[in-house]
Order: C-alpha cells, then sequence, then structure tokens
C-alpha cells in the first residue's frame, strides 16, 4: 500500500494501527459506564447501610430502653410485693392484738357489771335501812308522845304514880335499847355508805384500766422487722370443725401445703440450718380462724421465737415479741 504522499508504507502491523485506534475509544467509553455504574453502586450501598447503622442502632437504643423499664417494673413489683408482704403480717399481728383486747373488754364489762349489780345491791340496802330509819324515827315520837300522856296522866292521878312510874322505867329503858338500835343502824348505814363508795371507787378503777387498754392499743408502734431480702416461709394456722389446721409455703413453693404441728417444726429446723440469718416466719391468722387470743399468742410467740431471724438476735429478753 502507497503513502498518501506516494511512498510506501513499511510499518508492521500498518493495518492493525488503524484498527486499534478505532477500538480503544469505545473500549474506554465502556470501562468509563462501567467505572460510574460501580460508583453509583457503591454510594446507593453505602447509603443503605448508612441507613441500616441508624436503624440498627436506633432498635439497639430502644431495646436498652425496654431493659431498663422491664427491670425497673421488675424491681417495683418485689418491693410492692415485700410491702404486701409485711402489711399482711402486721395485720395478723392486730387482729391478735384486736383479739386480746376484745378478751379484756369482756372480762372488763362483766366485771363492772358485777359491780354494778353490787352497787344496786347496796342501794337496796340503804333505802331499806332509810325506811327503817323512819320507821325507828316515827316509834320514837310515839314513844314521846306516849311518854308525855304517861306525864299527864301521872299529873292527873297520883293513885296511879307508881304503876306510871313503873311504866315509864320501862318506856325510858326501851326508849334507850331503841336509841341502841338506831345507833347501831346508823354505824350499819354509815357501813353501807363507805362501801357504796368504795365501789364507786373500783368501778372508776376499772374504767381507767380499760381506757389505758384503749391508748395502748391506738399507740401500737409496727415492729422493727421487714420481709425484704428475707427467705419467707408463710405459716397460716385456724381452727376448722374444732382441730387445730396448719399449712405452709416456701418461696419456691407454688401453693400452700396442710400439716402437722411436727412436721411443720422439722421443716421450720432445716430451713433455720440453711438460713439461720434470714428465716423470716410469716404468722398468718385468718379474721375467722376460731381461735382464742391465748392459742393465737400461744402459736406465734412460740414459731417467732424459735425460727424467725429477728427474734434470735433478742432470745436476751431484752425485747418481748411483739402480738
Amino acid at each position: 500500500m502507497s503513502a498518501p504522499d506516494g511512498f510506501i508504507d513499511l510499518r508492521l502491523n500498518r493495518q492493525q494501527g488503524g484498527n486499534e485506534e478505532s477500538f480503544w475509544p469505545s473500549f474506554t467509553d465502556i470501562m468509563t459506564v462501567v467505572l460510574m455504574i460501580f460508583m453509583i453502586a457503591m454510594v446507593v450501598l453505602l447509603v443503605r447501610n448508612m441507613d441500616l447503622v441508624r436503624q440498627v442502632r436506633a432498635t439497639m437504643e430502644a431495646e436498652r430502653q425496654a431493659a431498663a423499664l422491664a427491670q425497673a417494673t421488675s424491681q417495683e413489683k418485689d418491693s410492692l410485693a415485700v410491702k404486701l408482704m409485711e402489711t399482711e403480717n402486721e395485720l395478723s399481728m392486730l387482729r391478735m392484738q384486736l383479739m386480746q383486747f376484745e378478751q379484756e373488754k369482756a372480762s372488763l364489762t362483766t366485771r363492772l357489771d358485777e359491780r354494778q349489780r353490787e352497787l344496786m345491791a347496796v342501794k337496796v340496802e340503804r333505802q331499806r335501812l332509810n325506811e327503817e330509819l323512819a320507821s325507828l324515827a316515827a316509834l320514837r315520837d310515839e314513844l314521846r308522845q306516849e311518854l308525855r300522856d304517861l306525864n299527864l296522866r301521872l299529873a292527873s292521878s297520883q293513885a296511879e304514880n307508881t304503876s306510871l312510874q313503873t311504866r315509864q322505867a320501862a318506856t325510858v329503858e326501851e326508849l334507850e335499847t331503841l336509841k341502841r338500835t338506831h345507833s347501831l343502824k346508823e354505824q350499819e348505814l354509815v357501813l353501807s355508805r363507805s362501801e357504796l363508795q368504795s365501789a364507786r371507787e373500783l368501778l372508776a378503777k376499772a374504767e381507767g384500766q380499760y381506757s389505758d387498754l384503749k391508748v395502748k392499743y391506738d399507740r401500737l408502734v409496727r415492729p422493727a422487722r421487714t420481709a425484704q431480702g428475707k427467705y419467707v416461709i408463710d405459716v397460716r394456722y385456724y381452727k376448722s370443725g374444732g382441730q387445730e389446721q396448719i399449712s405452709y409455703r416456701r418461696p419456691a413453693d407454688d401453693q400452700e401445703t396442710t400439716t402437722s404441728y411436727a412436721q411443720l417444726t422439722k421443716i421450720l429446723d432445716r430451713a433455720k440450718q440453711q438460713h439461720p440469718k434470714d428465716l423470716y416466719v410469716k404468722i398468718i391468722i385468718p379474721q375467722d380462724s376460731g381461735l382464742s387470743y391465748a392459742e393465737a399468742w400461744k402459736f406465734t410467740s412460740d414459731m417467732l421465737k424459735r425460727y424467725d431471724y429477728y427474734y434470735q438476735d433478742v432470745q436476751s429478753g431484752d425485747v418481748a415479741v411483739a402480738p
């Protein structure tokens, strides 16, 4: 092939060079497009990854807040459960105290009724003595009138002087006897009045004792015990059909278990060995337990003194078991 100026083109691959000039610009354009597509895809992926990161962070923050809320809710639930347990225990103690006060009130009422009956009997006796005193006064007046009549008759009839003097002496002697009787009756009346005053003082004292008991009831102080952080065993004690009924529930139990007194002591002995410093025995006396105050108090005092953590520290006797 000749060059445009008439010379022969002696270059090697002269035809191939011409083809390369047409091929490489097209390949460069393709690579540029591919690179642009790749860059666009990278940008899209980065944007999506940033959105995913924000979403993941938002999700983690929401999970953290939910976990914190769940923990706070759980703590509040545990606190409310402890407060409910302490309130039930305090209610059981107050029920026993109310039973004691009701029994003491009934006893005081019975004594007050007896004193009122005695007072009524004293009043009746005083009325009888007053009536008898009035009768004696009337008799004295009659005797005085009779004495005056005798004196008149003595003045009018000298012949009957000796007889009248004899009758006068007898009348004077009878009058003296009546005076002595009247004096004895007056002493009995004074004694009756003294007994009446003593009865009134005893009645006032009984009323004062009842008022003191009422004040003590109103000024009750809740024992310094707490079930928080303790190993709590519920013990329910009551009577059914005249028979003692005992049930218990430990923290791991789903429901209460009925048992006997001997079996309960074995269970509490094991619990005391396992939890010597934090065994909390919650005695539950139902409102319609059928127990007297003495029975409820003896059972509660025995259980607390033998097993409850709080009373193990005060075995020296400085602190009494709070009813």
